[in-house]
């Protein structure tokens, strides 16, 4: 239902009103039926027409009870006095009433309760005041019964209210669950882009230096010729193995990829040999228990590496490099790579891609990354993490 009362969410309109008029039916026949058998007092007097008019006004009033409170109110006030100083016998006419605050209260708030209460209950006391011998305790009892159809109207509103808030906070909480699985949905995209670039940049630059020095020696050095192919060889290979293992995480949930899709630091010196066999210069330091790395951490250091050295033999050929891994046994990782050719030439541009990809991977596994000219040329890639 709404905050306003007129119609219940997903009712037709129709189909409320035909409820309301059926209940409102029953009412006004069980009223008929039920005061017709109350035999009068000595002072009051019997039924008619009239009085039946006034049963019939109030029991039609319960169709608005749940739309327009305030009018079946006003209604069922009206006839309740009628009623009264018609001097009819009581009955279940004075239940009308007692609904008609109770719906009041319920829909139009504890305020508009009271106020209600207020009216009718003054009305009936006065009604009943110009009757001749009225006992006083008569009034108490119309005071706590409109007291009660007040209390009973805020208990009904407080619970739908209540009962409101839970759905509110559930679907919040059904948008926070879905807003946070498409997050994360996009995160591993991109990280997935990022691996995927990184592992293809630096295989096709291998494959290309390789294929270009084999081209330019096959006539004359068909040894040379056949070492560059095998690089290729050996670097196609690798790239497409790494892919399988990064498509192996697009299956169903059910399915195991077959490879580990995250390299790790412990691959370095693979790295730094395929760099060798697409004709860099490269030395490689390896120092401190590589083997208590964590694997995001290691994994981020590698594709650090990785793209360090891409660059360095796509951006600044000829160049030698020197690759530092250090790790202690507090747990600080140190990455470097620093190579003699001309800088700053690497790539900021694509996702994943360059100085942008590499800062992004050092910061989202909690390191810290600078890249920049060295002190005495080439270019210094620097990455680190401290412990935890």
């Amino acid at each position: 239902m709404t905050r306003s009362g007129l119609v219940e969410p997903g009712e037709p309109r129709s189909r409320g009103w035909i409820l309301d008029l059926g209940g409102s039916a029953v009412v006004t026949v069980a009223l008929l039926v039920v005061s017709s058998h109350i035999p009068p007092a000595v002072d009051e007097r019997e039924i008619d027409l009239f009085g039946y008019a006034l049963l019939a006004a109030a029991g039609g009033a319960m169709a608005l009870c749940r739309r327009l409170p305030a009018a079946a109110l006003a209604v069922v006030t009206l006839a309740l006095v009628a009623y009264v100083l018609a001097d009819y016998p009581g009955g279940p006419i004075f239940l009308t009433g007692w609904f008609a605050l109770v719906s009041l209260g319920w829909r139009r708030g504890r305020l508009a309760g009271i106020v209600g209460a207020a009216a009718l209950c003054g009305a009936l006391v006065a009604a009943a005041a110009t009757e001749e011998g009225v006992e006083p305790p008569v009034f108490l009892v119309f005071v706590g019964w409109s007291a009660a159809a007040v209390l009973a109207g805020d208990v009904l509103r407080t619970r739908r209210e209540r009962v409101a808030q839970l759905e509110e906070r559930a679907r919040q909480l059904e948008r926070s669950r879905d807003e946070e699985a498409r997050r994360q949905m996009a995160e591993e995209r991109l990280r997935i882009a990022r691996d995927i670039h990184d592992s293809v940049a630096h295989a096709m630059t291998t494959i290309n230096v390789q294929a270009g020095a084999a081209a330019h020696v096959v006539d004359r050095r068909p040894a040379a010729a056949k070492d560059a192919l095998v690089a290729i060889q050996r670097a196609s290979g690798d790239v497409l193995d790494e892919l399988g293992a990064l498509l192996g995480l697009l299956r169903s949930a059910g399915e195991e990829p077959e490879r580990a899709p995250t390299p790790g630091i412990e691959r370095i010196p693979l790295l730094v040999d395929s760099a060798r066999d697409a004709s860099l210069s490269v030395s490689l330091t390896v120092g401190g228990p590589l083997a208590e790395v964590p694997l995001p951490v290691g994994t981020a250091a590698f594709r650090i590496v990785q793209e360090s050295l891409t660059n360095v033999i796509r951006h600044a050929p000829g160049a030698a490099a020197t690759v530092s891994v250090l790790a202690d046994e507090a747990g600080a990782v140190v990455v470097e790579v620093v190579d003699d050719g001309h800088g700053p030439r690497q790539s900021t541009n694509g996702a994943g891609m360059g100085i942008r990809g590499m800062l992004e991977r050092a910061e989202a596994t909690g390191g810290t990354l600078s890249a920049g000219p060295g002190p005495e040329g080439g270019w210094v890639v620097r990455a680190a993490w401290s412990p935890a």
